[in-house]
């Protein structure tokens, strides 16, 4: 899954793995950006206690957790360079190892992937390897920005409206034509996911039942 930040590469893994035949089993999250790549290889593959400093207990491992399901990769870029001969093994062979446990384990989950920078380049720099690049791309699906879409801006907004109204106990609203044509005029450089946070800033902040074009520019300032 391609695109930018926001544009909804996670949403769309959910309903990727809803659709499949796997939607029974897990969809585990692995989030590579967020840690280390002694802790990440911990949290994917899991280890046994005592295997490092700090290991008090056995874990798992995200990889056995999403054995039936689908692992969802996000931001499979920021994936470490040494690590990413074990993905690439566990991607075609199915098999891995918990850190510090030399038993060979295997678990059947379709890997997910996501990211909002060039692989290809990455691999040109050294950064990323080829291989799993191969492996990954499979199928690619490119999610455009909010600016290059901007026809499904109002069913959007009008969508976050409505969970939001009933999330937060308040009334219904609806945008005036005159906020929907400001929200248009936007950018969005943080696509959906800041057009979710400005309408539920609006439900929260705004009583009114309408959101006009100055409540709009409020939110958006």
């Amino acid at each position: 899954l391609l695109g930018e930040s926001g544009t909804g590469k996670g949403v769309i893994a959910r309903a990727i793995h809803d659709a499949s035949n796997r939607a029974t089993g897990a969809l585990v999250t692995v989030n590579c950006p967020s840690l280390t790549a002694e802790l990440l290889e911990s949290e994917m593959f899991g280890h046994i206690k005592g295997s490092f400093t700090g290991a008090s207990q056995t874990n798992v491992g995200r990889v056995s957790h999403a054995d039936g399901g689908s692992i969802f990769m996000d931001e499979v870029g920021d994936f470490p360079l040494a690590l990413q001969p074990k993905l690439l093994r566990f991607i075609q062979d199915k098999e891995y190892e918990r850190v510090g446990d030399p038993v060979t384990r295997k678990a059947d989950a379709r890997i997910i992937a996501a990211t909002n920078r060039d692989l290809d380049k990455m691999v040109k720099d050294g950064h990323f390897r080829l291989d799993l690049l191969y492996r990954l791309n499979v199928i690619a699906i490119t999610l455009p920005a909010l600016r290059e879409r901007a026809e499904d801006l109002e069913d959007l907004a009008t969508g976050f409206i409505r969970r939001f109204a009933a999330s937060y106990g308040m009334p219904a609203r609806r945008l005036a034509p005159s906020a929907l044509a400001q929200l248009q005029m936007y950018a969005w450089p943080g696509n959906v996911r800041e057009l979710r946070n400005v309408i539920e800033r609006g439900g929260v902040l705004h009583g009114g039942q309408i959101l006009n074009a100055h409540d709009v520019e409020q939110l958006l300032n």
